[in-house]
């Protein structure tokens, strides 16, 4: 099983000057077709923003009907920590990214979703987009391929791959 998980700030949509109006922009299928190209047999969405900001993004794109569910920190925190902890190795909340407990309960949500057992826990991979090195990090030891979303030309020793932007990503990438 091919299941794509994707950040949605600065990953799927860059955020800079003039961003408040990104939601007046006209779309097109571009993205689309290239995200069906892939052939993932899932796709999610996993932000720090909320659910319903990732589901805004993806009506957007006009993907969201390919979404399979959005995990956000308004649905997350009352899973994975309903005290809203801090997590000390990331001063984040547990529920949020980077914290390994969030990645660990997202991880398990989605084996649960798609019946997934050990029996067949290495005939599967899990492919994050993120932009932000720490969550790749943290996907990693969770044991997703990790694919860094970033403009300048960074490497990074922990990270499986770099790209400048999500387009190049999914051209690139042989997934």
């Amino acid at each position: 099983m091919k299941i794509a998980v994707f950040d949605v700030d600065d990953t799927l949509i860059i955020h800079g000057k003039g961003s408040q109006d990104y939601y007046k922009t006209k779309t097109n299928d571009a993205f689309k077709k290239l995200l069906e190209s892939k052939n993932f047999d899932k796709i999610y969405l996993y932000t720090n923003g909320t659910h319903g900001h990732g589901e805004s993004i993806a009506k957007h794109l006009n993907i969201y009907g390919m979404i399979s569910f959005t995990y956000g920190r308004d649905n997350l925190q009352p899973r994975v920590n309903p005290r809203m902890q801090i997590d000390p190795d990331t001063d984040m909340p547990f529920h949020m990214k980077p914290s390994k407990d969030s990645f660990q309960f997202v991880n398990d949500s989605i084996f649960s979703h798609n019946s997934i057992n050990n029996d067949i826990y290495n005939t599967h991979e899990i492919y994050f987009f993120d932009d932000l090195v720490d969550n790749l990090k943290s996907a990693k030891k969770v044991g997703w391929k990790t694919i860094l979303i970033k403009p300048d030309d960074v490497t990074e020793n922990d990270i499986d791959y770099v790209f400048p932007n999500i387009y190049s990503a999914l051209l690139t990438m042989d997934i």
